[in-house]
């Protein structure tokens, strides 16, 4: 089932953003929600609050960066895979430390590549809703009420526009957090290098 797959590719992203490598809980989880639905939700709500709704223009540049970093994502995918079937050998080592090293390089690519694969369903998920934002039923005043349409209209504008920059922050924070996970193993290959040799 396609949609139980996208359920647990985002529960593994949410997971990696309360957990570190070892299953560490990185802070409390109150902390952990406030940052990745609190500070979206409120950000989101002051802008429409504020009367900041997307125009066409700002909806390309943001599609045209929202796309750039999703097909990175994608290079970045294939790139971790790779690295990973590089690095199957190491399993089989009878030195701890390189086994261990194995271990800890799958570990963290398994919750990178959860990451990556929730970051492109979020960037995929936001260019759909700022295409909704632009919705118009103008024309629909032909058939109802003219007060009713633009109730509709205004409506659908704060809807749209709402959850377009609340899946945005949160897009953002996920990124932030694949970048800093990549820096984390990127420190960690560069100090246990010794280790990434079959013994």
């Amino acid at each position: 089932m396609k949609i139980l797959k996208l359920k647990n590719i985002r529960k593994e992203a949410i997971h990696s953003l309360y957990y570190d490598n070892r299953e560490k809980l990185i802070s409390s989880k109150f902390r952990l929600n406030l940052f990745y639905y609190g500070i979206p939700f409120i950000l989101s709500f002051i802008l429409v609050c504020l009367n900041q709704l997307l125009n066409e223009n700002s909806i390309t540049y943001f599609i045209t960066g929202i796309s750039i970093f999703a097909g990175l994502f994608f290079n970045l995918l294939i790139v971790v895979s790779d690295k990973m079937e590089k690095r199957k050998k190491l399993f089989y080592s009878s030195y701890e430390p390189t086994n261990r090293y194995a271990q800890d390089y799958k570990t963290f690519s398994e919750r990178l590549i959860a990451s990556i694969s929730y970051a492109i369903i979020l960037s995929i998920v936001v260019i759909g809703l700022m295409f909704f934002t632009q919705l118009n039923f103008v024309r629909l005043e032909k058939y109802f009420i003219k007060e009713y349409v633009e109730y509709l209209n205004k409506i659908s504008d704060y809807f749209f526009n709402f959850w377009s920059y609340f899946i945005g922050f949160q897009f953002i924070i996920l990124l932030l957090h694949i970048l800093t996970d990549i820096y984390d193993m990127l420190i960690h290959d560069m100090n246990t290098n010794e280790y990434q040799n079959e013994e």
